[in-house]
C-alpha cells in the first residue's frame, strides 16, 4: 500500500489544519487517569519464559487471551507466550533463529540495541508475508545488557507490538558476572506497557487522526501482560530489569513510599558506578537496570511500584495555555484544557521472608571507554518536524523503503544533533539502529543518571536539542533510525542511513 493511500485510509491525511481543543479531546490520552481493576493485586506476577539455547524457533501466531474482565482479546504471541520469551545468551555465542510468521500480516523482528549485519537487523524491506519464514544468524559480540526484540514491519509495528509481540534479549558476560549481582529469583524482568481496555476488558487499538499525530495511549498499565499483580520477595537485594514497552507513553517510575534505589545500567549495559535515585523516566524503547534493597522492610510489609505518565513534559501544555510561547504557538491552543497525565500503582511487592543477604553494592561497576567528541569526523543535524495534514516527520520527509537519507562511512565517529521542531511540541524518543551512542548534552537540562551510559534510544523533549556521539562500526549496508513512538514510526517518522 502506498503511504499516501495509507494515510488517507487512516484519516490522517485530511482535515487537520490546526490542533484545536475539539480535536485534542478526541485523543485517547484524555482520560481521568488510569483505570484500576477491582481485583487489583490479587494475582501473582508472571515472568516470561526463557530461551537459553542458541538455535531455536520463534513462531508468531494469532490467538485470544483474557487480559481483564470476561472478554477475550485478540493478541499475537511468540511461541504461545505473552509476553514473548526472554532470550538469554552469553557474549560471543552464535545465534541461529528461525522466525516463522503465522499471523495474517507481514512481519520481521528487530533486535533492539544489538549491532548486527543489515540483513539480520529487521529492516522493513525484509518483512516476510504470512506463512513464510526468515532465518537469523549472527554473533552476539557486545557487552552485557538488557536489550529487547520486537517486530519492525513498515506501517504495522505499532499494532503488532501493542498486541503482544516483543520480549527481553539479555546478554551476559564475564565482567558483569564477576560483580555477583542478584540473580535467579532475585532478578526480575519487568515489561511495562499501557493498553486501552474497554468496559468488558477487551483490548482495543483504534488509530485515528490524533493517535497518528500524538501516539496511542491506553487507560491501564500492564506489567508482564498483567494488570496490578503482586510479587512476593525477601528482605534482600533485587535486580529489576525495567523496559518501557509502550507504544507512545513516557513513564516515570518510583516507589509508593519514595524509597531510593540504584540505577546500575542503561540501554547498552552497566554504568561506571551506581547512582542513587528515587524516580526514573523511561521513554518507549528505553531500559534501565535497577538494584533495590528490601532489607529496610519487615516481613508483612508491602510497597508499590508506581508509574506516572509524562508525555506532556517539556513545556507542551504550558505553551497550549499561552505560557512560555515560541513563535506564537501557545496562542493557537490557549483555550485548551490540560490533559490529565495519570498515575497508578502497577505492582505490589510483598515482603514475605526475612533473609540475610551477603550482597554489597559495588562502588565500581564497569569501565566505559567513551570516544572523545573532539575526535568526531563530522556533525549532522536531524530535524524532527511536523508536516501539516500528514504528521511528524524527519527533516520534512516521510519514510520511503529504499531512499537513502544519510550516508555514513564505515568506522566514522559522528555527532548527531536531534532538534525537536514539531509544530505542536511533543517528545520524540529517537532510536538509531546498528549502534550504541553516548548522549553528550540536552538543551533542556542535565542528563539523568541512566543517560550517562551507552544508549540506543534517547528522548528529545519539546523544543529541545539532544546531541549524541556514536561510531558506526556495524557492517556495511542499509539501516534505519526513527521515533520510537510507534504510531509516529508507522506514520513515516523514520529514515534510512547507509553505512558504506
Amino acid at each position: 500500500m502506498e503511504r499516501k493511500e495509507f494515510l488517507k485510509y487512516l484519516g490522517v491525511g485530511s482535515g487537520i489544519v490546526a490542533f484545536t481543543p475539539v480535536l485534542l479531546a478526541c485523543n485517547s490520552e484524555v482520560k481521568e487517569g488510569f483505570v484500576m481493576p477491582q481485583n487489583a493485586f490479587t494475582q501473582p506476577l508472571h515472568f516470561p519464559e526463557e530461551i537459553r539455547a542458541n538455535d531455536f524457533d520463534l513462531v508468531a501466531e494469532s490467538t485470544q487471551k483474557t487480559l481483564a474482565g470476561d472478554a477475550p482479546s485478540d493478541i499475537f504471541t511468540l511461541n504461545g507466550a505473552l509476553p514473548s520469551p526472554t532470550i538469554r545468551i552469553k557474549r560471543g555465542q552464535l545465534l541461529n533463529i528461525n522466525f516463522q510468521n503465522r499471523i495474517a500480516q507481514e512481519s520481521i523482528l528487530h533486535w533492539h540495541g544489538l549491532i548486527v549485519p543489515p540483513a539480520m537487523d529487521g529492516h522493513p524491506k525484509d518483512a516476510v508475508p504470512p506463512g513464510q519464514n526468515y532465518n537469523y544468524h549472527f554473533d552476539v559480540d557486545q557487552r552485557a545488557g538488557t536489550y529487547w526484540y520486537h517486530p519492525h514491519p513498515d506501517q504495522l509495528t505499532g499494532p503488532q507490538v501493542y498486541r503482544g509481540l516483543g520480549g527481553f534479549f539479555i546478554v551476559e558476560d564475564e565482567e558483569e558476572q564477576a560483580l555477583g549481582l542478584p540473580s535467579g529469583g532475585r532478578e526480575l524482568p519487568l515489561i511495562v506497557q499501557d493498553k486501552q481496555l474497554n468496559r468488558s476488558g477487551r483490548l482495543t487499538y483504534n488509530v485515528g487522526r490524533m493517535e497518528r499525530m500524538m501516539g496511542f495511549f491506553g487507560n491501564t498499565l500492564l506489567v508482564n501482560g498483567q494488570r496490578a499483580p503482586y510479587h512476593e520477595l525477601s528482605t534482600s537485594w533485587h535486580r529489576l530489569r525495567l523496559l518501557n514497552g509502550s507504544n507512545a507513553r513516557v513513564l516515570d517510575f518510583s516507589f509508593s513510599d519514595n524509597s531510593p534505589f540504584y540505577v546500575i545500567g542503561s540501554d547498552g549495559g552497566l554504568l561506571e558506578q551506581p547512582h542513587e535515585i528515587s524516580s526514573i523516566r523511561l521513554a518507549p524503547g528505553e531500559r534501565a537496570d535497577l538494584l533495590v534493597d528490601f532489607s529496610a522492610y519487615d516481613t508483612g510489609d508491602s510497597v508499590y511500584m508506581v508509574a506516572k505518565a509524562r508525555n506532556n513534559s517539556g513545556g507542551m501544555m504550558e505553551r497550549m495555555h499561552g505560557r512560555g510561547t515560541r513563535r506564537g504557538r501557545g496562542r493557537m491552543m490557549s483555550g485548551a484544557k490540560n490533559i490529565p497525565e495519570g498515575q497508578a500503582k502497577i505492582l505490589e511487592f510483598r515482603i514475605t521472608k526475612d533473609e540475610q543477604d551477603a550482597f554489597q553494592l559495588p562502588q565500581k561497576l564497569s569501565e566505559t571507554s567513551f570516544p572523545t567528541p573532539a575526535d568526531a569526523d563530522r556533525s549532522r543535524r536531524i530535524n524532527l518536524t511536523m508536516e501539516m495534514m500528514q504528521g511528524p516527520a524527519i527533516d520534512g520527509k516521510f519514510f520511503e523503503m529504499m531512499r537513502v537519507d544519510q550516508k555514513v562511512p564505515r568506522g566514522a565517529l559522528e555527532v548527531w544533533e536531534f532538534t525537536n521542531n514539531t509544530m505542536m511540541p511533543m517528545p520524540h524518543p529517537m532510536h538509531i539502529h546498528a549502534t550504541q551512542f553516548k548522549v553528550l548534552e540536552r538543551s533542556g537540562g542535565e542528563l539523568s543518571p541512566h543517560e550517562r551510559g551507552w544508549k540506543d534510544t534517547v528522548l528529545v523533549g519539546a523544543d529541545e536539542t539532544v546531541r549524541v556521539l556514536t561510531k558506526f562500526d556495524a557492517p556495511k549496508g542499509l539501516y534505519v533510525f526513527h521515533c520510537h513512538n510507534l504510531e509516529h514510526e508507522d506514520n513515516g517518522m523514520m529514515a534510512n542511513f547507509e553505512i558504506s
